[in-house]
């Protein structure tokens, strides 16, 4: 008896696991790695800045230079699911901490030139292979180089003698959060979570 109720202590606990945070936590981890599919990675410091918090508790990126990596989301003990579960709502929150995102997501202007700038040097091209191969889809190179000031993914329109690239498209940022994307990861990874409730709980 002693063993069955332990038994059945543990499936009610996975059952909550599954359902105030496997769930939102895989939905989390989910988006990021699909806003480091869609944004841009010239030097890969900005992809790999990304943050998932749950509750108060943090993970974080390497915020390091490089091809993405993927961040999962924060674990949390069995005390802290517990009095999620006594609330109406948890909060999730996923944040990009690199100095460069309101750059990077096309939300401000600037000057974007390669070689020195200031005490930085500006690659040519991307560094890693992630951000090569966004740079060779079809739409990220302009045949003319960038006006004086423009935003991140605005490439073109400048002087003809030069070229311009990009490894994102223009607001794809905004475009990922409200053109539906960000919409269908959340339902899908909720939806599992659902299903493996029903099904007791089984697959952890």
């Amino acid at each position: 008896m002693t063993k069955n109720l332990k038994n059945f202590k543990k499936d009610i606990n996975k059952i909550k696991i599954a359902a105030v945070y496997s769930g939102p936590a895989k939905t989390a981890e989910r988006i990021v790695t699909e806003l480091q599919e869609a944004g841009p990675a010239w030097t890969g410091l900005y992809s790999n800045s990304w943050q998932i918090q749950i509750e108060g508790e943090k993970s974080t990126g390497t915020r390091r230079e490089g091809n993405p990596q993927p961040v999962k989301a924060p674990r949390l003990s069995i005390n802290a699911i517990n009095k999620i579960s006594n609330k109406t709502e948890s909060i999730i929150s996923i944040s990009n901490l690199a100095r460069s995102r309101p750059y990077a997501q096309d939300e401000v202007t600037g000057r974007f030139r390669r070689g020195k700038a200031k005490n930085k040097m500006i690659t040519n091209e991307p560094k890693y292979s992630t951000g090569k191969a966004k740079q060779r889809k079809g739409g990220n190179i302009a045949s003319s180089g960038r006006k004086l000031v423009s935003k991140r993914g605005d490439i073109g329109g400048g002087n003809p003698s030069f070229e311009s690239s990009r490894t994102a498209l223009l607001d794809w940022f905004k475009t990922y959060a409200k053109g539906g994307k960000l919409q269908i990861a959340v339902k899908n990874e909720l939806d599992k979570s659902i299903n493996l409730i029903r099904s007791g709980g089984k697959g952890f």
